[in-house]
């Protein structure tokens, strides 16, 4: 289990540091920050169950603590696109006032604060209580999902044609079909093979496409097999002048971009995005880096797809893709959801899907990553050529980071 604890009061982390050793925890799995900045920076690089933050806080070192200071680190962690949002959040105040200034921040997140004055001790037994939850959580996690099952890879499509099949064809390898009791969905399992490295892989389609679809397969699937890397490839909508058809996108951090809430004011009905965004890991990033600059690689791809190709080799691109519920076909859409993120590359039904039931699975999370190829630009027109050609070079891709992502796991 890992925590974070956000406190520049010593005197408070060590009171904090009994809580965590009385419910079971190894003290050594806290991290400690005294600034809201120190945090992020923790919170970049790391996955964190719980993240408990005093609620007075300074930005920086060598700055006053401010009454809001744990509450604006909290927003500023559900608004970033490079930081991984803890399971669960509490805060910490023995301060009235800073209560008052920071209670609808964490409301509206839906996460608690607790009093921790010295009158006061219920926290404590709060504290425990959720850490206690937290390891229970971590201790049923199965080493394997069932017993015979060897999985360094599941690969998720969202259709069996053409997406599932043209991986398997990229693949190079003979694939089995497989089920599992008290699991409804159909894999294919097969030994894939380069340079003298093996790897075991299982395969999957969804039901139907859609972020619900995408989520629910994955987790099921995870509990199964319990991969160390869940890969989806397949295709999706590219943005118009910064990619071209056939193109390959892979997720740097994906989000749904329907969250939010509409609300009505004099002039109109407005749309508040309020997305949370899930953050590719730093092993699968350094893998997809290098196969971004390796130019040779990806026109290896290019000339060994057996079917339709365009007249030029695809390009490899890495940045955010956004999922929605609907499939979008109307020019206007991009520049819309472009405000939410505005080096947005692509968008498709079920990435964060994948991503979210990964991000929330029982501890230890296997990385994922989500890799499509470009059809088309979400406007209207549609070429079925590039949906078999979009759908091999992906995959193709995707066999290529788990080679290269899972001797570092």
């Amino acid at each position: 289990m890992k925590i974070l604890l956000v406190d520049d009061d010593n005197a408070k982390v060590v009171e904090v540091a009994k809580v965590v050793e009385d419910a079971g925890i190894d003290t050594s799995d806290i991290d400690v920050a005294t600034t809201a900045a120190t945090a992020l920076k923790f919170l970049e690089a790391k996955t964190y169950d719980l993240l408990i933050v005093d609620l007075v806080l300074p930005r920086r070192v060598g700055e006053p603590p401010i009454a809001n200071g744990g509450a604006q680190l909290v927003e500023n962690v559900h608004r970033s696109d490079r930081v991984r949002i803890p399971e669960f959040i509490v805060g910490l105040t023995a301060d009235s006032e800073a209560l008052a200034k920071s209670r609808m921040s964490f409301s509206n997140l839906l996460w608690s604060i607790e009093l921790s004055g010295h009158d006061q001790s219920q926290w404590k037994v709060r504290l425990q209580q959720k850490l206690q939850h937290l390891r229970s959580r971590e201790q049923q996690r199965e080493p394997v999902g069932f017993a015979g099952v060897d999985c360094d890879v599941l690969f998720v499509c969202a259709l069996p044609e053409p997406e599932l099949s043209e991986l398997h064809k990229a693949s190079n390898a003979k694939w089995e079909q497989c089920t599992f009791e008290f699991d409804s969905n159909l894999y294919w399992r097969a030994t894939l093979e380069t340079d003298g490295k093996t790897i075991n892989a299982y395969s999957t389609s969804l039901p139907q496409m859609g972020l619900v679809s995408a989520s629910t397969t994955v987790s099921q699937a995870v509990r199964t097999l319990s991969p160390e890397l869940v890969i989806m490839s397949g295709i999706c909508a590219g943005r118009k002048g910064d990619c071209e058809l056939g193109d390959v996108i892979a997720a740097s951090v994906t989000w749904d971009y329907g969250s939010g809430k509409f609300i009505e004011e004099e002039d109109g009905v407005f749309f508040e995005p309020a997305p949370v965004h899930v953050l590719v890991d730093a092993k699968v990033q350094t893998s997809i880096t290098s196969i971004c600059a390796n130019v040779e690689l990806i026109r290896e791809f290019y000339v060994s797809c057996p079917g339709f190709r365009p007249p030029h080799p695809s390009k490899m691109h890495f940045g955010p893709m956004a999922s929605g519920a609907a499939v979008q076909n109307y020019k206007e859409f991009f520049s819309g959801v472009a405000d939410q993120n505005r080096k947005i590359l692509g968008v498709d039904m079920e990435a964060f899907g994948v991503a979210w039931a990964c991000h929330q699975s029982v501890a230890p999370c296997p990385k994922w990553l989500v890799v499509k190829g470009v059809a088309d630009f979400a406007d209207g027109s549609k070429n079925n050529e590039y949906q078999s050609y979009s759908s091999f070079m992906s995959a193709k891709v995707a066999i290529e980071v788990a080679f290269q992502t899972l001797p570092a796991l």
